[in-house]
């Protein structure tokens, strides 16, 4: 009779992860990469070590690359370096970014590794605001109406 009130056989834990009302395990691989950074990003409050993320969008459809990631990025970019590897440009632009850079792979070749050369700097830069909008969607009247709404140009 003691073994079964002193022990814990008798107990059980269970716990899940939801997010929007949904289990973490019902969502798409996209909402949970978001769900997995915001879970870490909350935890991880007092840290000022630079972050380094590959492709946060991937699995993320346009909108919610907007409502989920630009305010999580803006809001830790306050407390630490952010660094981030991504395909897409709308990221780039409304996150505000310091620095971009562009990478372009060269020619491939049987047998040899590819070339790769690097162009770099602000979106005030116009060959780098060049670069962004050549992949941008909605090209470069896209980007002024964000630099308008960020007020990075008069209206």
């Amino acid at each position: 009779m003691s073994r079964w009130i002193y022990g814990a056989d008798h107990v059980s834990l269970s716990y899940s992860l939801a997010y929007d009302g949904l289990n973490i395990e019902r969502l798409s691989p996209g909402s949970r990469g978001i769900v997995l950074l915001l879970l870490y990003l909350a935890v991880d409050q007092e840290e000022s070590d630079p972050l380094i993320i590959d492709q946060p969008e991937e699995n993320l459809d346009p909108m919610s690359v907007f409502s989920e990631l630009v305010g999580l990025f803006r809001s830790a970019s306050y407390r630490r370096q952010i660094i981030m590897v991504t395909h897409n440009a709308n990221l780039v632009v409304n996150t505000d970014v310091d620095q971009v850079i562009v990478a372009h792979c060269g020619e491939l070749e049987e047998g040899r590794l590819p070339n790769f050369s690097y162009t770099l700097g602000g979106l005030e830069d116009p060959a780098i605001r060049k670069e962004v909008c050549d992949v941008l969607e909605g090209g470069e009247d896209a980007f002024l109406q964000r630099a308008r709404r960020l007020q990075l140009i008069p209206m």
